[in-house]
């Protein structure tokens, strides 16, 4: 089976393609914008098939899909950063739409010229929902879309143009909105791998334990990133009626509870007072979800708990700044 992967140096792409290594009959097809790909594939590198594309160029991945003629498509290429969204909102919604719109066209005229069935997994995001009353929690697929800042507009954008095109053209696409997710090799610009890498320097000596987060509050719903890329094949695998599924932990966590659990992991406490400089006036407070469907379909479930996952973010940046990376 040829797996197809945008983004596959990415975080998430790493360790999708590490999971499909793993799968028997599989062949890993990968882009990445670069002409080498980053350092996050060096345990698989040589198993995959890179090829180098920006999802921006259309007429290349129309040729790539004519080349490699995937069977299976899991579409992870694209921003993924609300405050970059904030900064540069015309950028995030070319890469995330009209990015994706290559994807979704590629697919379409192959799946038209082969008359071979092709899955498609385009990732939206929780963020696509916005802020959410108690009342509606957790939440459910079925809860009407409600975007509070660029990067979840041009999430719901292509979310909805997704569902078209499995309705107008009869593609397989499916559409995961995975919640909060976290792991090793995570940019530090996101909290859990900030925390980690920040504890780790704390750690080796390097740093004062002192930490300056925004708001402690925000409760986020975490799952480990492993757990997230077997979701996202199961429902590759599956043949369900449903276009969308979340993918989450169905737990809340705040900030506040992660930095208490990275200080039992390491055995430091730190000194921690919010900068209100970075409370974002835009975040939402309390994100919660509900992967029953994805259970109920599948038969996933999350096998990472939380402080697993932490411990690992904070070992991969201790072994990060021991090599001096």
């Amino acid at each position: 089976m040829r797996v197809f992967v945008t983004g596959i140096d990415g975080f998430v792409g790493s360790h999708m393609a590490e999971l499909l290594h793993s799968v028997a009959g599989v062949d890993v097809y990968g882009t990445i914008i670069t002409p080498e790909a980053g350092p996050n594939l060096k345990g698989v590198k040589g198993k995959l098939r890179l090829r180098q594309a920006d999802i921006l160029n259309a007429g290349r991945i129309e040729e790539l899909f004519h080349d490699i003629r995937p069977e299976r498509v899991i579409h992870l290429a694209g921003q993924a950063f609300v405050p970059t969204s904030v900064l540069d909102p015309v950028g995030t919604i070319q890469t995330n739409i009209a990015g994706s719109m290559s994807i979704l066209e590629a697919a379409r005229k192959l799946q038209e010229r082969e008359a071979q069935e092709i899955k498609v997994l385009i990732i939206s995001s929780s963020e696509v929902y916005g802020r959410v009353g108690p009342e509606h929690l957790p939440i459910t697929e079925d809860l009407r879309l409600n975007p509070g800042n660029p990067y979840a507009a041009s999430k719901a954008s292509i979310d909805l143009i997704s569902q078209a095109y499995r309705k107008t053209y009869g593609l397989h696409v499916t559409v995961a909105r995975p919640f909060n997710h976290v792991g090793p090799r995570q940019a530090p610009s996101f909290v859990c791998s900030e925390f980690g890498r920040r504890f780790a320097e704390f750690a080796a000596g390097a740093t004062s334990p002192v930490l300056r987060p925004g708001n402690l509050e925000a409760r986020r719903d975490f799952t480990d990133v492993r757990d997230v890329v077997r979701a996202y094949w199961c429902m590759l695998e599956q043949t369900s009626d449903y276009p969308v599924f979340n993918v989450c932990s169905g737990t809340a966590v705040s900030i506040r509870e992660i930095i208490s659990l990275f200080e039992e992991i390491t055995g430091i406490t730190a000194d921690v007072a919010v900068e209100q400089t970075k409370v974002r006036p835009y975040d939402v407070p309390v994100l919660l979800g509900s992967a029953e469907r994805l259970r109920e379909v599948t038969g996933w479930t999350p096998t990472f708990t939380l402080r697993e996952t932490l411990k690992d973010v904070f070992t991969h940046w201790q072994r990060t700044i021991a090599a001096g990376a």
